[in-house]
């Protein structure tokens, strides 16, 4: 059985290893926030197992609480990094604040002779981080899945489910190490037989190497998916391009099937535009054209999406909604717009909605060339309103 000085120096130079090859083939090629925060714990987690070796020298009473810092700081790094996937920003006033407490506990538990000194809250810290990050984790998974068209995902969500299984993994674990450390204490024999320095080492080796490669492919996953999102989308008013909208929806339409859900298809033509580019300005027209393509993201439900299809035409899919709910929630846009455009002092814009539901073997070629005849029967009867396709209808009718 390999001795604890040995374990704790193999896992400090495993760390460096994979650092400096995820740096390399990760970090450098992509710059993603994913790939930064990891090796960033990477760094903290090769750091944290060498400051240890110093235990039984004079050095110990500053290196061993220093450890237990540095090891915090890795188990942040890691939770910020999934947090990143989720477009969530990090909280480094929380990974300072908690780090300073967990250094602080260390100095007032005799880490001059206490090699445990502090240890109690840098588990509860790190159960903690690997818990929030594996709930991270399989929210990203959960939100992938739910994408209309996941054909280019089938490597990220397979990354995402062994990455989220190895963070649940190490907050139970870490949370089974804290409950023993206070229950039994770290010198108890079942506390050294089951969550020692030792079982732990060889836990967060297997758990490094096991991830290594498919936060590899989180990292490149990451920055192609900025890549993916700024080719999908309009440069304006960062709702989807007319080519993406089209693709998602013809993906929903097609699952919709499997689904069960009502899909309706909106065509949206902001009214008189011309004229507020005429007498306002193109600057002003842009203005308007970006509010109204803000306010659509913000009425958005999960899985639908929002398009421009060009000009001042937009478009919108729609889940689960009926003539009436479909104009519920474009009465719900209007009001979002109306704020926009008074919050941001832009003249005050009417849009004309045409709606249309789809029906059995529709295309989405189809369903758009309804709602949109029913947009210009919005505009004939004099513009700001809503007109449904068939609204005598059910949706799901094929007549």
């Amino acid at each position: 059985m390999l001795d604890v000085m040995t374990l704790r120096i193999t896992l400090g130079i495993v760390s460096l290893v994979v650092l400096a090859l995820f740096w390399v083939g990760v970090y450098r090629p992509t710059r993603s926030p994913f790939a930064g925060w990891w090796t960033m714990s990477l760094v903290w987690s090769s750091i944290g197992p060498l400051l240890l070796l110093l235990n039984g020298t004079p050095a110990q009473v500053i290196t061993n609480p220093v450890s237990s810092m540095t090891t915090v700081w890795g188990a942040f790094s890691v939770w910020f990094a999934t947090r990143s996937l989720r477009g969530r920003g990090a909280h480094p006033r929380w990974m300072v604040g908690v780090s300073v407490v967990v250094l602080v506990a260390a100095f007032f538990d005799d880490p001059a002779t206490n090699t445990w000194a502090g240890n109690g809250p840098m588990f509860a810290v790190m159960a903690t981080c690997f818990g929030l990050a594996a709930w991270d984790m399989f929210r990203v998974w959960q939100d992938r899945r739910e994408l209309p068209d996941r054909r280019n995902d089938e490597e990220a969500l397979v990354a995402l489910i062994v990455s989220g299984l190895a963070a649940a993994l190490l907050s139970a674990f870490y949370g089974l190490r804290t409950l023993l450390f206070v229950a039994l204490g770290p010198e108890s024999e079942v506390f050294t037989a089951v969550v020692g320095t030792g079982p732990t080492t060889i836990v967060l080796q297997v758990c490094l190497v096991a991830v290594t490669f498919t936060v590899s492919a989180l990292g490149y996953d990451q920055r192609t998916q900025e890549l993916r999102r700024q080719v999908a989308h309009d440069d304006l008013t960062h709702v989807l391009g007319r080519a993406a909208w089209m693709d998602g929806a013809r993906a929903l339409i097609e699952n919709r099937v499997r689904s069960g859900d009502s899909i309706a298809i909106v065509v949206a033509d902001i009214d008189h535009f011309k004229a507020i580019n005429d007498s306002r300005g193109h600057a002003v027209g842009d203005a308007v054209l970006l509010a109204f393509g803000t306010a659509m993201a913000d009425v958005l439900q999960r899985g639908e999406i929002a398009g421009r299809l060009g000009g001042e035409e937009f478009a919108l899919a729609l889940i689960g909604v009926d003539a009436d709910a479909a104009r519920r929630r474009m009465d719900e846009l209007n009001d979002r717009l109306t704020w926009l455009l008074r919050t941001d002092r832009l003249p005050a814009t009417t849009v004309s909605y045409g709606i249309s539901h789809v029906r059995e073997r529709d295309t989405v070629e189809m369903v758009v060339e309804r709602a949109d005849a029913a947009m210009y029967r919005a505009k004939q009867s004099g513009r700001d309103t809503v007109v449904v396709d068939g609204a005598d209808q059910p949706p799901g009718s094929s007549a």
